[in-house]
């Protein structure tokens, strides 16, 4: 009796291998999707123009306050940004990200961003607010509401389906940033520090400890001058060092801006490397921002990148 179970069990498993497959990819894919990182929530709550210049934090400004809600402070008008993006198109059409923010003058903002593929997805609901403390010194932080879904898959064996995961968790981003000013003779020059997932969520339905997420600390250094922002920061979450560089400038006699960027990160515990390259562009014309960004991974450049899109208004 035991020897028919296990020969039956076998022929069934490499029937369905490719089904079960199937229907575990999209979950994969959400879990992956960012080549640089791999915990959920890791590509929620970023808008085209930072995408493009290599995801640098001080330069998420307003709309996307994301990770650095310290630039709230310095908001004089109300703002309503919508993004979107398309996550590795040659391996999932259905792997996309969207956000919506709303930028009040007084250094509120509220949004909504979130991950999907079909039969799971992530969302983050966010409430920010930024303070400016004298001439130089701002702080930011930004409560979110985090919940993940994925659907029952068809069980192969009984026609059945299997129950649905859900999880809900709280979060808290904090930042800071400093104007360095005339002190050292760098007018033109800001620093800054962001603390992500402060209070490490557990994301895990059962609660077990190893779904918590990490910590992320990280640094940075942002200088402006003849129309040309550029920016280097560095990272570190879960024994991984990310560097990220990026640079905005403006074309002479238009509304246009062209951006790049680069992302390398290490895991010393493996030697892992990864690296990717950003571009983007940006149109301002009265009121109304389009930006684009895209990124290519190098590790995985045959999935056909990342596309981002957003669209914003002031008023």
């Amino acid at each position: 009796m035991t020897g028919k179970k296990v020969t039956v069990n076998y022929k069934v498993t490499r029937r369905g291998r490719q089904r079960i497959l199937l229907a575990l990819s999209s979950v994969l894919l959400l879990m992956f999707a960012s080549t640089a990182y791999a915990a959920f929530f890791d590509t929620a709550g970023q808008t085209a123009r930072p995408m493009g210049m290599g995801e640098v934090f001080l330069a998420q400004k307003g709309q996307s306050y994301w990770y650095n809600p310290a630039s709230l402070a310095n908001v004089e008008n109300r703002c309503v940004d919508l993004s979107y993006g398309v996550l590795n198109p040659d391996v999932s059409s259905d792997l996309m990200k969207y956000q919506l923010s709303y930028v009040c003058a007084k250094g509120f903002a509220f949004g909504i961003s979130g991950l999907g593929a079909d039969g799971a997805n992530e969302m983050v609901f966010s409430g920010a607010y930024g303070r400016q403390i004298g001439d130089r010194f701002a702080l930011g932080g930004n409560v979110k509401v985090m919940r993940w879904a994925i659907e029952g898959q068809e069980d192969l064996y009984n026609g059945g389906t299997d129950d649905d995961l859900s999880k809900v968790a709280f979060s808290l981003d904090l930042s800071a940033s400093y104007a360095l000013g005339d002190m050292f003779g760098l007018a033109d020059f800001t620093t800054g520090l962001y603390v992500k997932d402060a209070i490490m969520p557990n994301i895990s339905e059962s609660g077990e400890d190893d779904g918590k997420l990490p910590v992320e600390v990280g640094i940075g250094l942002m200088g402006e001058r003849s129309g040309v922002t550029g920016e280097l920061d560095v990272a570190f979450v879960n024994g991984e060092t990310i560097f990220r560089g990026g640079a905005e400038s403006g074309v002479a006699g238009s509304n246009l801006k062209v951006r790049g960027g680069v992302l390398y990160g290490s895991d010393f515990e493996d030697d892992t490397e990864r690296t990717d390259f950003t571009f983007g562009v940006g149109y301002l014309f009265n009121s109304l921002v389009f930006d684009y960004a895209y990124n290519l991974p190098l590790e995985l450049k045959e999935s056909g990148g990342r596309h981002f899109v957003s669209f914003g208004v002031s008023f």
